[in-house]
């Protein structure tokens, strides 16, 4: 694994590179600097609290909530809390793929998609069935004896995938309608994760969006409390960190984020942060 991607510290249960689990305290989980996630990861909080960012979403993690973590995107924790218990199973593509067919008529977590930041929180009785899935998984990863421990293991994550499925939409079956308002913020980040590195300015933003900037400005400040600069640049920057702890000069990392040239990365992230990537990459 590269270094940015993210890693936990605490030994864990795996089978070769398809699946693993994780379990540990607060500082078993604890991130240093942001990372980009390298596959699928489903955490469960058992207690205590962590504030973290995915994706420039701020959120408070509380006791029986579940968190859904995608491939690359980006995470960050601000604040662990002491007594802070944590279990997390993460997968590879290739190996959800496998098993895809079975949960076709089941698309994972669509319902976290009409949400700003992707959790959600299990009565009593639905966080006691997911323990028990966790146990059951991790029995027979601990199996060597079993010869068809992959398989298995196959079956009871296709299992938990479709009970979270059914957990975070039961209650929504009939949901509030979006407004058009809500809508275009939503599609304003998305659009910045997909163009963010050719596009740094907010016009390019609102064209795409068939608004104006001054509209996009208020919308995105309502619901946020930044302005769509602000959106744009931090996640810039986010990325800029996450690379800036790889291998990569910083004058590939200037080419990957389609700046004019190194200096011109070397300002602007300057300017956002208040030291120079070199700088930064040494006190990291």
């Amino acid at each position: 694994m590269d270094s940015n991607t993210l890693i936990f510290k605490e030994s864990f249960i795996s089978t070769e590179n398809d699946f693993a689990m994780h379990s540990g305290t607060s500082n078993s989980f604890a991130l240093e600097y942001p990372v980009h996630s390298d596959r699928e990861y489903i955490g469960f909080c058992m207690e205590g609290y962590a504030e973290i960012e995915v994706n420039l979403i701020e959120h408070t993690l509380l006791k029986n909530e579940i968190i859904i973590i995608s491939k690359n995107q980006i995470v960050f924790h601000h604040k662990i809390s002491d007594d802070f218990k944590f279990i997390l199973l993460s997968y590879s593509n290739e190996y959800l793929n496998e098993f895809v067919i079975d949960i076709r008529k089941y698309p994972p977590f669509f319902v976290l998609f009409r949400q700003r930041f992707p959790s959600f929180i299990l009565n009593k009785t639905e966080a006691e069935q997911i323990l028990d899935f966790y146990n059951l998984m991790w029995k027979a990863a601990q199996n060597v004896q079993n010869d068809y421990k992959r398989d298995s293991l196959k079956h009871l994550l296709s299992s938990l995938l479709i009970t979270l499925h059914w957990y975070a939409n039961k209650n929504v079956d009939n949901p509030a309608p979006t407004s058009r308002k809500h809508e275009i913020v939503h599609e304003f980040f998305t659009l910045i994760f997909k163009h963010y590195k050719e596009a740094k300015d907010v016009s390019f933003y609102a064209d795409k969006l068939c608004v104006s900037p001054k509209y996009l400005s208020t919308l995105v400040r309502r619901e946020t409390d930044r302005t769509p600069k602000d959106c744009i640049d931090n996640y810039v920057i986010l990325e800029s960190r996450v690379l800036l702890n790889s291998s990569f000069t910083i004058q590939e990392i200037s080419q990957q984020l389609n700046f004019p040239n190194q200096s011109f990365f070397g300002k602007y992230f300057k300017k956002h942060t208040g030291m120079s990537p070199l700088n930064y990459r040494k006190h990291k």
